[in-house]
C-alpha cells in the first residue's frame, strides 16, 4: 500500500552560495516538498584527498534542511570518482568492449570489480555511516547514482573467470552447457575463456552476421556476470551501511525503469529495503503515456511494493540538446506516478544547473534563482494531493493481470535477436499497452513471483525456460489461470542452449501443441489472420510466424494468407480448470487488442473503453475504489464508465463526472472515487472455447 504521497527534489548545496541554502530550503517548503536527495556526486567535496573527510558543510546543509521541516536522503557518492583517486589509481577506469578507457571527466567512470574502487568505496561510506548513520535527520540512504554500464578490463576477465568457476565448477560442465565442441571452442584452462564483444551484437545488416559474434552461453553469461558485478558492488555499500546505521533508515538505489537492459533488476531489488526509479517521460521520443506506465508498474513489482520516484521531471531536459515537455504535462507524469504505485516524488532538480553537462536539464528553479511556472505547477501539484491525500493514504494499484518480465530472456536476446520484431522491450511493451488500454490493472512480475492471485498471466518473451518455471506455470493453469504466451517461447534452456525437445521446450503438453516451423521476414512484413467461428480475433501478425500441430489444443484463429495459411494462428488449449493461450506471431495493435477484449472478457474481468491516448488506473484505497483518468493528448476527451459501481456512485475529488460520463480537459485527469462493495470470490467465467 502507498502512503499518502510526499513531493521532494534533489538539491546540490555544495554547487551553490552557503548564503543561499536557507532559502531555498525555505522555498522548498512553501513549495509543498518535504523531501529532500543530497551529496550523491559529492565525493571530492565529501574526501579532498585520500582519508581526509570533510563533513562540516554537509552537515550544516543536512541542518538547514531538517529545520525547514525537510527529510534528507543521503546519497552515497561513488558514482562521480575524484581525480586524486584517478590519478592515484588509473586502473579505476573502465574499459570498454572495443577496448577504449573511460576517461574522468564524466559519471560511473569506475570499474565495479576493481579492488582499489571497492577500498576507496568503503571506506567513504562507512565514513558517512558513521557520521549519520544514527542522525534523526537522514531518513534514508542512496546507493551510488543509476548504476549500469559493462566493464572489459583485465580486472573483469579476471573475475569473469572466476564467476564461471563458481557457477559450472569444471571446465567440462562448462563445455558441455555452452556446446563448445561447436567451431572447436574447447576450453582446457578458464583464463582462455574471452570476453565476449558484446558491442557487436546485434550486427548490422538483414542477416546480423557478424565475425566477433559470441557463442550464445558465453554472451549470456558475461551479461549475467556484468549485472552481478554490479549488483555486489552495491552490496558491498549496503553491507557497510547496515553496520553503521539505525535501521530506521531505509537503504534505496534510484533505478532507471523498464527500459533499462543491463542489470537484472529483481536480482538487485533483493538488496534495497524500497525501490526507486527515475522517471523522464519526455525521453522517450514517441511521447506515448504507455513508457512511463511500464516503467512505473516493472518497479513497483520488483517487490510488489510502493516505490519511491527519486528523480521526476521538471521541465526541459537533455544535454547537449533538449526536449520540452507540454504544459501541464509534468503535473500529468507526475500524478501517473503516484497512480502506479509512488508514495513519493521526488524532481529533479530543485534549481538548474549553471554549470556542467546538464545545464540544459532543467529544475523547478531557474538558474538565476527566479520563481516561475513550473515553481507554480509544483506547489499546486502539493495543494491537489493534499486535497485528496485522505483517499490515497493505504491505497495500492489493482492488479488483475500479470506480465512476466524475465531478464535471462531478455539478456539471450541481446545476444541472438532473431528479428527485430521479437525484440524484447518492444513485445513486453506492445502487450501491456493492450491490456492497460482496456483498462486492465496490470503488474509486471518476475516468473518467480506468486501467480495464484491473478486471472491472467502474460509472458510476451519467455525466450528462456527450464523445467521447475514450466511447472510453475503448469500449475497456475490448472488451478484455473489463463496463461497467454507469445512466439518464441521456450526456445532456449538456461545455459542459451536449443533443448533437445519439441517446442515450446516442456510448455508443448500445456499448449497442446508443437512448432513444427516457423519463418522470419521483414519485421514490417505482415498477414492477416480471421477468428474461427465467431470471428472476435482479427488483426495481423507480422516479422515472425510460426507453423504449430495441435494436439489437444483447439484454434481461436488462423492464417488467413501467407506460408502458413488456414494452419492455427491462436490456440487455446483447457488444462485442469484453466486454459493456456498461443500466440504464433507477433501481433499488430488490432490482433493483440482482441486477443485481450476475448481473453478478458473468458476471465469475467471488467473493461473500459478508452480512446488512444486516455489512461486508466484504478486503485484500491482502504474503503474505496479509486480510478484515475489521464488524457495525453492536446484535444479534449470523453470517457463513458459504469454509474453504478460498488455501494454508490463515482464522485469526483478532481475534474468532474456526470450521468457516468467525464470530460478530460487537453493535458488534464481526473480522480473518482466510490465507496467499494463487498467482493466476493466468483470462479473465472467459462466463455472461451
Amino acid at each position: 500500500m502507498i502512503g499518502a504521497p510526499r513531493l521532494g527534489c534533489a538539491y546540490y548545496p555544495e554547487q551553490w552560495p552557503r548564503e543561499r541554502w536557507a532559502l531555498d530550503a525555505q522555498l522548498m517548503a512553501e513549495t509543498g516538498l518535504s523531501v529532500v536527495r543530497i551529496a550523491e556526486f559529492a565525493w571530492s567535496r565529501l574526501e579532498p584527498s585520500e582519508g581526509a573527510f570533510d563533513f562540516a558543510w554537509l552537515d550544516e546543509a543536512i541542518g538547514i534542511l531538517a529545520a525547514a521541516g525537510h527529510d534528507v536522503i543521503l546519497g552515497t557518492p561513488t558514482a562521480a570518482p575524484p581525480a586524486w583517486l584517478i590519478e592515484q589509481h588509473p586502473e579505476i577506469l573502465p574499459v570498454r568492449a572495443d577496448g577504449r578507457v573511460h576517461k574522468f571527466g564524466h559519471r560511473r567512470h569506475y570499474c565495479p570489480n576493481e579492488p582499489a574502487m571497492r577500498a576507496a568505496s568503503e571506506r567513504i561510506v562507512r565514513a558517512l555511516g558513521q557520521r549519520f548513520g544514527r542522525d534523526e535527520r537522514v531518513s534514508a540512504w542512496q546507493i551510488d547514482n543509476e548504476l549500469g554500464g559493462r566493464c572489459y578490463c583485465e580486472t573483469c576477465r579476471a573475475a569473469f573467470h572466476s564467476w564461471l568457476e563458481r557457477r559450472y565448477e569444471s571446465l567440462s560442465t562448462l563445455n558441455d552447457v555452452w556446446g563448445t565442441a561447436f567451431w572447436s571452442q574447447e576450453y582446457t584452462a578458464w583464463s582462455q575463456v574471452p570476453l565476449p564483444d558484446v558491442a557487436a551484437t546485434p550486427a548490422p545488416g538483414p542477416f546480423g552476421f557478424s565475425r566477433n559474434a559470441p557463442n550464445p552461453g558465453l554472451g549470456l553469461d558475461f551479461r549475467r556476470f556484468s549485472s552481478d558485478s554490479l549488483i555486489e558492488f552495491l552490496k558491498l555499500q549496503t553491507k557497510v551501511l547496515r553496520e553503521t546505521c539505525d535501521p530506521r533508515q531505509r537503504i534505496t538505489n534510484n533505478l532507471m525503469g523498464f527500459g533499462f537492459p543491463e542489470i537484472d533488476y529483481h536480482a538487485l531489488a533483493e538488496e534495497i529495503d524500497v525501490v526507486s526509479w527515475d522517471n523522464y517521460p519526455v525521453i522517450d521520443t514517441t511521447r506515448q503515456w504507455v513508457g512511463p506506465a511500464l516503467a512505473g508498474d516493472a518497479m513497483r513489482g520488483l517487490k510488489q511494493a510502493p516505490v519511491w520516484v527519486l528523480e521526476q521531471q521538471a521541465g526541459p531536459l537533455g544535454w547537449e540538446s533538449f526536449r520540452s515537455p507540454h504544459p501541464g504535462e509534468n503535473r500529468l507524469f507526475a500524478w501517473q506516478a503516484i497512480a502506479h504505485g509512488a508514495e513519493l516524488v521526488s524532481f529533479f532538480r530543485w534549481r538548474t544547473a549553471r554549470f556542467g553537462t546538464e545545464q540544459h536539464w532543467h529544475g523547478i528553479v531557474d538558474a538565476n534563482g527566479r520563481l516561475g511556472r513550473r515553481r507554480d505547477e509544483v506547489r499546486a501539484l502539493a495543494d491537489e494531493l493534499a486535497g485528496v491525500g485522505d483517499a490515497l493514504a493505504g491505497a495500492h494499484p489493482r492488479g488483475d493481470v500479470a506480465v512476466l518480465h524475465d531478464y535471462d530472456s531478455r539478456f539471450a536476446l541481446q545476444v541472438q535477436p532473431t528479428n527485430p520484431a521479437l525484440g524484447y522491450e518492444a513485445g513486453v511493451r506492445a502487450h501491456y499497452a493492450a491490456l492497460r488500454g482496456l483498462g486492465l490493472g496490470v503488474d509486471v512480475v518476475s516468473p518467480r513471483a506468486p501467480l495464484a492471485g491473478y486471472r491472467i498471466v502474460v509472458a510476451p518473451s519467455l525466450y528462456v525456460m527450464d523445467e521447475s518455471l514450466a511447472e510453475t506455470l503448469t500449475e497456475y493453469v490448472q488451478g484455473g489461470g489463463i496463461l497467454v504466451l507469445a512466439p518464441r517461447t521456450a526456445v532456449k534452456d538456461r545455459c542459451n542452449a536449443i533443448p533437445e525437445r519439441p517446442l515450446p521446450a516442456w510448455l508443448d503438453r500445456l499448449c497442446g501443441l508443437e512448432v513444427v516451423d516457423y519463418m522470419s521476414f521483414g519485421p514490417e512484413e505482415g498477414v492477416a489472420i480471421r477468428g474461427e467461428d465467431d470471428g472476435l480475433l482479427a488483426g495481423n501478425l507480422h516479422g515472425w510466424f510460426e507453423r504449430v500441430e495441435p494436439a489437444t489444443a483447439t484454434a481461436l484463429a488462423v492464417y488467413a494468407e501467407g506460408p502458413f495459411a488456414g494452419t492455427p494462428a491462436v490456440t487455446v488449449n483447457e488444462v485442469g480448470d484453466g486454459r493456456a493461450v498461443y500466440v504464433t506471431g507477433v501481433g499488430d495493435e488490432s490482433a493483440l487488442q482482441h486477443l485481450y477484449l476475448l481473453v478478458a472478457g473468458g476471465a469475467g474481468l471488467e473493461l473500459l473503453v478508452l480512446p488512444h491516448d486516455v489512461e486508466a488506473a484504478a486503485l484500491a484505497g482502504k474503503s474505496s475504489d479509486l480510478l484515475l483518468l489521464f488524457n495525453h493528448s492536446d484535444e479534449e476527451r470523453t470517457v463513458d464508465i459504469d454509474v453504478d459501481v460498488g455501494n454508490g456512485e463515482w464522485r469526483a475529488r478532481i475534474g468532474s463526472v456526470s450521468g457516468g460520463r467525464v470530460v478530460l480537459e487537453p493535458r488534464g485527469l481526473a480522480f473518482l472515487e466510490a465507496e467499494r462493495a463487498p467482493q466476493p470470490a466468483s470462479p473465472l467465467a467459462d466463455t472461451l472455447p
